[in-house]
C-alpha cells in the first residue's frame, strides 16, 4: 500500500493531473516534490529488498555496482531525453538513491558515519561552483543525509536487531522538518539579491528540500508502516547471508 500510493501520487504530480483540482499555487509548490516521493520509493526498495538480495550473493558488491551503474546511466539518459521538465527533474533522486544503495551495502555497523557526511559537506563547498555540484543539489544533500539517518538517529532501518530509540528518531525528524521549512521561509529572502555565501547556501538548501521530506518518508516507512514487523523480523532479511554457523547468534530461524 506505501508503495502503491507514493507511486499513484508520483504519476499525478508528474502528469501535472492536480493543477485541475487544487489552486494554482498551491498546485505548483506540491508538484515540486516529485523527486522526494521518487526518492523514497527508491530507497526503501534498496534497503527493503535490493540490500537482503545483493548480501545473499558471495559477491556482493557485485550486484550492487551493476545496479547502481543502472540508476546512474538511467539518470543520465534522462537528461539527454528532451522531454518535459517534470520527467528530466527525476535524474536527480535517482543519482541520490545510486548514491545510497552503494553506502548503505557497507559492513555495519559503520562508526564513520558522521565523517562521511562532513566529507561530503566538504565536497559541496569546495567544489560548489561546478555544474555538478550546482546541478544535482537534490542527489548530493540526500546522501549527505543518508550517514546521519542510517547510522547515529535510526540505525534499527539497517540493522533492526539493534534497540530502537523512538525518541532520538523523532528528533531528527523534527530536525528535517525543522530544516526544511526554514530554508523555504528564508528561500525568497536569499533570492533577492543572490550573491554570498549565507545567500548561496540558503538557495542550495531549499533547491535540495525534496531530500528532508524524502528521508522524513522513509523513516516513516520503516519504523511506523512497518514498525514492530520490520524491527523483529528484518533481522532475519538482513542478515540472509550471514554465515550458517551464526544463524543462531543472530537470531535467524
Amino acid at each position: 500500500m506505501f508503495y502503491g500510493v507514493l507511486t499513484l501520487a508520483l504519476v499525478i504530480l508528474m502528469t501535472k493531473a492536480q493543477t485541475h483540482v487544487l489552486p494554482a499555487g498551491l498546485a505548483s509548490q506540491i508538484g515540486h516534490n516529485s523527486e522526494t516521493l521518487l526518492f523514497a520509493i527508491l530507497v526503501c526498495l534498496e534497503i527493503q529488498f535490493c540490500r537482503p538480495w545483493a548480501r545473499a550473493h558471495r559477491a556482493p558488491w557485485m550486484p550492487t555496482v551493476l545496479v547502481a551503474g543502472a540508476l546512474f546511466l538511467v539518470a543520465y539518459l534522462l537528461l539527454q531525453t528532451g522531454w518535459t521538465s517534470s520527467v528530466v527533474t527525476l535524474n536527480e533522486p535517482i543519482v541520490a538513491a545510486g548514491f545510497v544503495l552503494l553506502y548503505i551495502m557497507l559492513p555495519r555497523p559503520f562508526r564513520l558515519a558522521p565523517l562521511v557526511s562532513l566529507a561530503i559537506l566538504a565536497f559541496i563547498v569546495v567544489f560548489f561552483d561546478t555544474a555538478f555540484v550546482l546541478d544535482q543539489a537534490e542527489s548530493l544533500v540526500p546522501f549527505l543525509l543518508a550517514p546521519l539517518a542510517l547510522d547515529v538517529f535510526d540505525r534499527t532501518i539497517l540493522e533492526p536487531d539493534q534497540p530502537d530509540r523512538p525518541i532520538l528518531r523523532l528528533v531528527w525528524i523534527g530536525i528535517l522538518l525543522a530544516v526544511g521549512l526554514a530554508f523555504m521561509a528564508l528561500a525568497p529572502w536569499a533570492r533577492e539579491d543572490l550573491q554570498g555565501a549565507l545567500r548561496y547556501g540558503i538557495d542550495y538548501g531549499q533547491r535540495a528540500s525534496e531530500a528532508y521530506w524524502g528521508w522524513i518518508l522513509v523513516h516513516a516507512y520503516f519504523a511506523y508502516v512497518l514498525g514492530r514487523l520490520w524491527r523483529d523480523g528484518g533481522s532475519a532479511v538482513v542478515d540472509a547471508s550471514a554465515p550458517a554457523g551464526r544463524a543462531g547468534e543472530l537470531g535467524i530461524r
